[in-house]
């Protein structure tokens, strides 16, 4: 069931004041099990083991092993792929509280929703108890720019391993678009210099629930993305001072991403924190909040600097309440966007939110958003896609 390291005896010596014991498992245990060690004997006859007397001498150690509860989850929720024949993408699971190796099986950890030819193969079971990486190999040609293909991964709720945080990967490879990569409009909506620049968000909505609909102001975090050299809409962002490529930074020229600056916590993507209450705000549990990418723009003719549309990158976003209960929303949407002033950009969109539990289906919401506070108050809309409150429960 489990191993003991070191094998019998620990060691102290007067540069060495502790020693650890380590024990790993290799199986489950059953509840209220334990595991005794005791103090036998010392190398130094001169020095007494526990107390000096008979009724509590205190060389025994127990430990009690309670209850498990053994998770998982992907380390992100979208991955776009160019689609060649032969291409390897690589992916995560995380196990916050480990794994025993004998128990992962990809036949009974995943389900698969499968939009082209691929095989898939755990890289490291058992070399980490924490993650393990898979690698998906392509077996088909899906290049045509013309057609989105896309293959859905789910973690799935087993007897011994129940989901949390991301529980969905997208590996996308999307629609091509000719667009000059040097006109960079995403560099407009993100200052890396500035951990805590942000976009601003105007929502129209009823959130007090008084049947008034009015523009809601917030605000998010918003990041680049990085991806690798070879993706067609890279643009060079740093070669860190040297002549090395191999850390070479590339930001996508028409993607952005919302982020918080603290590895713990969330950012209000699309304002989502107001769609709902009783709703977990921890990264851990509500990776959703955060939603890298999220923005695409397509300048117009490809090359326009000052105007194009958007589309929401379509995804699926998991939200928790606070009992730490997962929901899964699909997101999508689309709109234009315009340099309105020297400098200020201003984006018109609505975005789709999908889940039959807690909306009965899909809800539409509208938008503007900013790449600065110096931007002048929309006009009320006369739209009826003006949503209220949802309890996450």
């Amino acid at each position: 069931m489990f191993t003991i390291s070191p094998v019998n005896q620990v060691s102290f010596q007067n540069n060495q004041l502790t020693d650890t014991i380590y024990i790993n498992f290799n199986k489950r245990w059953s509840s209220e099990e334990s595991i005794i060690l005791n103090l036998e004997s010392v190398s130094d006859t001169s020095i007494n083991l526990g107390n000096l007397n008979s009724n509590e001498t205190n060389t025994e150690f127990t430990i009690n092993l309670e209850p498990i509860t053994t998770t998982y989850t992907f380390l992100e929720n979208r991955i776009e792929i160019t689609g060649a024949a032969g291409e390897q993408i690589d992916f995560t699971v995380n196990f916050p509280n480990g794994y025993l190796p004998s128990e992962i099986e990809t036949s009974n950890i995943f389900k698969f929703l499968n939009g082209f030819d691929y095989s898939i193969e755990p890289l490291d079971i058992g070399e980490n108890t924490s993650t393990i990486n898979y690698r998906i190999t392509l077996n088909e040609s899906v290049e045509n720019d013309d057609v989105l293909y896309q293959t859905i991964i789910k973690l799935i709720d087993s007897e011994n391993y129940t989901t949390t945080g991301n529980s969905t990967l997208q590996i996308v490879k999307p629609i091509k678009s000719d667009r000059d990569v040097t006109v960079n409009i995403a560099a407009n909506f993100y200052n890396l210099s500035d951990s805590f620049y942000r976009t601003y968000i105007e929502h129209w909505n009823d959130f007090n629930e008084d049947g008034e609909c009015v523009w809601q102001s917030t605000f998010a975090f918003t990041y680049p993305i990085v991806v690798e050299s070879t993706n067609p809409n890279a643009v060079l962002y740093s070669d860190n001072g040297t002549a090395d490529p191999l850390d070479d930074i590339y930001h996508h020229a028409f993607q952005i991403g919302f982020d918080s600056p603290i590895a713990t916590t969330t950012t209000n993507a699309f304002n989502l924190k107001r769609y709902f209450s009783n709703e977990s705000t921890s990264r851990a549990n509500s990776p959703g909040f955060n939603t890298t990418p999220a923005i695409e723009f397509f300048p117009e003719n490809g090359t326009s600097t000052t105007n194009g549309s958007i589309l929401i990158i379509p995804q699926f976003l998991t939200i928790s309440n606070k009992s730490d209960e997962s929901f899964s929303f699909a997101i999508s949407g689309e709109g234009t966007y315009e340099e309105v002033s020297p400098g200020i950009f201003e984006l018109k969109f609505q975005l789709n939110l999908t889940n039959d539990a807690i909306f009965g289906g899909t809800i539409t919401s509208e938008y503007r958003l900013y790449n600065t506070s110096s931007y002048t108050d929309p006009e009320d809309l006369t739209t009826n896609n003006c949503i209220t409150e949802y309890i996450l429960e």
